[in-house]
C-alpha cells in the first residue's frame, strides 16, 4: 500500500505538474473555516474523491487529475480531458436513483436488458400484464385495449371462463357472442345465425330440428304428410249434410293453430272417370287433428255442394304437402260390392227373416253370419258398411227394446252400435248417442286402429279404438224382449285396402 507523506495546506490545489507526490493537500478558500483533503500518490494521481463547486466530481475536472496509467495511455488517452469526455458520455446515459412513485401513464417507459448486457426502453404498460391483471378499458394506457385492435392467439389450447352467473331468466341478456372467419369477436342478436342454421343440417337433422319445435303436450309430426287410406273412400253427395272423411297415414297430426296448416281436395276426374284438363281445387276449413291417434286426420265437407267425380286430398303443414293421395269417390246414390255368400245367416235364438243381403229379427232373437272377414282381410285392412232400421217413425213409447249389432269374433270381442235403454236411441259402441231410427254404419280396420262410423239424420259420428282382436269376424245382430217394430240389418259391402 502506498504511504502518504506530508500534509500541505494551500488555498487552492496546485496544477498536476507542480504537485508533490505522497502528500495530502488540505485546500481551503481564504477565510474559510473548513477545508477539503486531496491525496496524491507516488504516481501523482489524485486518489481521493473531491467535488468542485459542490457539483462536479474533481476527478472529472480536466485540470485537476492526471493520467499516469499505462493502459489508458496505450488506448490513446494522453490527457485527463480525453478520459473525461468518454466518462461523461457514459455518465450521461446513467439513471439517477428514483425517489418519486409514478404510474404507467406519467412514466410510460422502463429499462430492458438482453443477454449481452445491452439495454433498451420498453413500454411500462407491457410489464407483467395479462388478462387477469389488466383493466380492459378504452382509456389510453389503462389496459390491453390501448385504443387499438388486439389479438389473443390460443394456438389450439383451451381457454375457459368459469363461474359466470346464470342469466337465463334475465331478458336484458339478449345478445350472444359471435366470431367471423378471421376470429374477430363481436355480439349479435342471433337472428341470422338461427335463420341460417337449418342450412347446415342434413335431412335427418332437419327432421329432428322440426320435431323439437313441438310443444310438450303435442304429438303432431313435422315430416312430409303421407295419406295411405281414406275412410270413407266414397261419399254419397245426395245427402245434404256435412260428411266426414278420415285420412290415415303418416305425419297427419298437423298444428291446426298454424296459419300454414291447411287441407285441399282436388277433383281430378269427372263422374265418368275422365281426367280433367285442369283439376278443380277446394279448400277445407273444417278439420280436426287427433292427439290420441297422430296418424289420423279428420275433415268434413257438405259434399252435396260439390260436383260428382273422383277427388284426391292434400294436406299441407310446415310448408310440406303429401305428393299423392288415394282417390275419394263422390257420387249420388252409391252402390256397394256385395259379399259372396251373404245369405249364410244363422239364427242363434228366436226367429229371423233372411234375404240375400239383409236380416230382420223378432223380439228376443239373435243371428250371425259365417266368418266373412278373414285374418288376411284384417292384415290388409278392410271396411264393411251396413244399414240398420227399426221401422219406427216417431219417438214416445215406440221402441224395439235393447239391441246391438256389428261385427264380432268367436271370443266375443265386438265392434258396432248398441242401444242400452228403452228409448229406441242408437249409440255407437262406447261412443256417442244417435237420436234417430235409420242409420248407416261403417266399420274399418287399418294399421292398428279400428274405426266405427255412423251417419244419422244429417250428422256423422265416429269412434276410434287402438285395439282390435285379430281373429276372423262375422256379422252379428241381437234384439232383446219387448218393444215394437222390427230390427233389420242390410249389408252394403266390403272394401279391402290392398
Amino acid at each position: 500500500m502506498p504511504i502518504i507523506g506530508k500534509i500541505i495546506r494551500v488555498s487552492e490545489l496546485p496544477p498536476i505538474g507542480e504537485r508533490e507526490k505522497n502528500a495530502i493537500y488540505q485546500v481551503a478558500a481564504p477565510g474559510s473555516p473548513s477545508y477539503t483533503d486531496y491525496a496524491v500518490d507516488e504516481n501523482g494521481d489524485l486518489k481521493t474523491h473531491a467535488v468542485v463547486d459542490g457539483t462536479i466530481p474533481l476527478e472529472l475536472s480536466d485540470n485537476h487529475v492526471s493520467i499516469s496509467n499505462a493502459d489508458l495511455v496505450a488506448e490513446g488517452m494522453a490527457s485527463q480531458a480525453q478520459y473525461n469526455v468518454k466518462t461523461k458520455e457514459k455518465l450521461a446515459k446513467k439513471l439517477e436513483i428514483p425517489l418519486t412513485d409514478g404510474n404507467a401513464q406519467d412514466y410510460p417507459k422502463i429499462i430492458g436488458l438482453n443477454d449481452n448486457g445491452n439495454v433498451a426502453k420498453l413500454p411500462a404498460g407491457d410489464l407483467g400484464k395479462n388478462i387477469a391483471n389488466s383493466s380492459l378499458t378504452t382509456v389510453s394506457g389503462a389496459g390491453l385495449t390501448l385504443g387499438a385492435n388486439w389479438t389473443l392467439n390460443a394456438s389450439g389450447f383451451y381457454y375457459s371462463v368459469t363461474g359466470l352467473s346464470d342469466k337465463s331468466a334475465d331478458t336484458t341478456f339478449n345478445r350472444m357472442m359471435v366470431q367471423n372467419s378471421s376470429g374477430q369477436l363481436s355480439w349479435s342478436n342471433g337472428k341470422n345465425m338461427i335463420s341460417n342454421y337449418p342450412l347446415l343440417l342434413n335431412d335427418a337433422e332437419k327432421t329432428a330440428w322440426r320435431n323439437h319445435m313441438k310443444l310438450s303436450t303435442e304429438n303432431y309430426a313435422t315430416g312430409t304428410p303421407r295419406i295411405d287410406v281414406l275412410l270413407l273412400p266414397f261419399i254419397d253427395n245426395s245427402k245434404n249434410f256435412i260428411q266426414y272423411t278420415t285420412l290415415v297415414g303418416l305425419n297427419l297430426f298437423v298444428d291446426n293453430v298454424s296459419s300454414n296448416a291447411y287441407i285441399k281436395v282436388r277433383r281430378v276426374r269427372d263422374v265418368n272417370g275422365i281426367n280433367l284438363a285442369v283439376p278443380e281445387e277446394y279448400s277445407v276449413d273444417n278439420f280436426t287433428v287427433m292427439q290420441t291417434f297422430p296418424n289420423n286426420l279428420n275433415f268434413g265437407i257438405n259434399w252435396s255442394t260439390k260436383p260428382q267425380g273422383y277427388y284426391k286430398v292434400f294436406v299441407t303443414h310446415n310448408g310440406l304437402t303429401n305428393p299423392s293421395s288415394p282417390e275419394l269417390i263422390v257420387k249420388a246414390g252409391l252402390t256397394y260390392s256385395k259379399f259372396t255368400g251373404i245369405a249364410n245367416w244363422t239364427s242363434i235364438t228366436g226367429s229371423s227373416t233372411i234375404t240375400d243381403t239383409s236380416i230382420s229379427i223378432a223380439q228376443g232373437s239373435s243371428a250371425q253370419t259365417d266368418n266373412l272377414i278373414s285374418i288376411s282381410d284384417i292384415n290388409t285392412g278392410f271396411m264393411v258398411s251396413f244399414t240398420v232400421n227399426n221401422g219406427l217413425s216417431n219417438y214416445g213409447a215406440n221402441f224395439v227394446g235393447p239391441f246391438y249389432g256389428g261385427i264380432r269374433g268367436d271370443d266375443g270381442a265386438f265392434y258396432g252400435f248398441s242401444n242400452y235403454g228403452g228409448d229406441g236411441g242408437w249409440m255407437i259402441y262406447q261412443g256417442n248417442f244417435l237420436p234417430v231410427r235409420n242409420e248407416t254404419f261403417h266399420i274399418a280396420y287399418y294399421n292398428g286402429i279400428v274405426y266405427v262410423i255412423a251417419e244419422s239424420n244429417g250428422v256423422t259420428y265416429q269412434q276410434f279404438h287402438s285395439t282390435f282382436n285379430l281373429q276372423p269376424k262375422r256379422f252379428y245382430l241381437s234384439r232383446g224382449s219387448g218393444g215394437q217394430g222390427s230390427l233389420t240389418m242390410n249389408i252394403l259391402g266390403k272394401i279391402l285396402f290392398s
